[in-house]
C-alpha cells in the first residue's frame, strides 16, 4: 500500500529506496515484487514493470493488488485485451 501512495504522489526518490529496503530484506516475496513494479511503471518501463507484477503473481496468484497494477501496466501498453484478463482475474478474486 506505502508503494502505491509513493507511486501516485510520485516521488520516485522514496519509492526507489523503498524498493531497495524490501529487496534487501527478501526479494522472493510477491509483495517486494509488486513495490519493485510499482517503480519501474514510475519510471515509465512499463515492460519491466509487467515483468515485476507477473513475477508477484507466479510467488501468489491470489494477490489482487498485483493483479489489478498489472492491468493498468497492460493499459498503459495499450494492450487491452491483457488488461481486462487481469482485471478480471483481480475481480474473481475479489468475489
Amino acid at each position: 500500500v506505502y508503494s502505491n501512495i509513493l507511486f501516485v504522489k510520485e516521488a520516485a526518490a522514496p519509492l526507489s529506496a523503498l524498493a531497495h529496503r524490501v529487496v534487501s530484506t527478501d526479494k522472493y516475496r510477491a509483495e517486494t515484487c509488486a513495490v519493485v513494479g510499482n517503480y519501474y511503471s514510475l519510471k515509465g518501463t512499463h515492460d519491466k514493470a509487467v515483468q515485476y507484477f507477473k513475477r508477484a503473481l507466479r510467488l501468489n496468484r491470489g494477490y489482487l493488488a498485483a493483479w489489478t497494477l498489472l492491468g493498468h501496466e497492460y493499459m498503459e501498453a495499450k494492450n487491452t485485451p491483457a488488461a481486462i484478463e487481469a482485471y478480471r482475474a483481480a475481480v474473481d478474486l475479489s468475489a
